[in-house]
């Protein structure tokens, strides 16, 4: 699996997929569904995670969102945050923390591309950040 494309996904890719009247929730769908490929390896941070739970819970119940938690946990690794990445993200020209930490999970962990629909957030990173959309129509096969 080492030639295989390294992905971390953004919160608003996981809500995207959970919320299907969201702009972009079919390239997240066909990103979900892409997770088991061998050309692929998809990655989440815990806070992305959390934060998604938080937020569907606004559209879905409490049981909905923890199976899509346990969805998520198992078809994309988590990377963890620990120090070396909060002190990147406190110490970097991201203007939101969250995104510094995201950027830095990333570089440390020689991610290939970030998916996000906030693409200007990650424009200082040395990671290549896309939309679902645009990751979908490069290499969906």
């Amino acid at each position: 699996m080492s030639n295989a494309r390294r992905i971390l996904l953004d919160t608003n890719i996981l809500l995207d997929y959970i919320v299907p009247d969201r702009p972009h929730s079919s390239a997240a769908a066909t990103l979900v569904h892409m997770a088991g490929a061998e050309s692929l390896t998809i990655f989440v941070t815990p806070s992305s995670l959390k934060d998604m739970y938080y937020i569907a819970r606004k559209y879905i119940d409490e049981q909905t969102a923890r199976q899509y938690i346990e969805l998520f946990l198992d078809l994309f690794v988590v990377l963890s945050v620990g120090q070396e990445a909060c002190e990147l993200a406190a110490r970097s020209d991201e203007p939101d923390f969250e995104d510094g930490l995201i950027r830095a999970v990333a570089e440390i962990n020689s991610i290939d591309f970030i998916i996000t629909r906030d693409r200007t957030a990650f424009q200082r990173s040395t990671v290549r950040s896309m939309s679902s959309d645009d990751y979908v129509h490069l290499f969906a096969q």
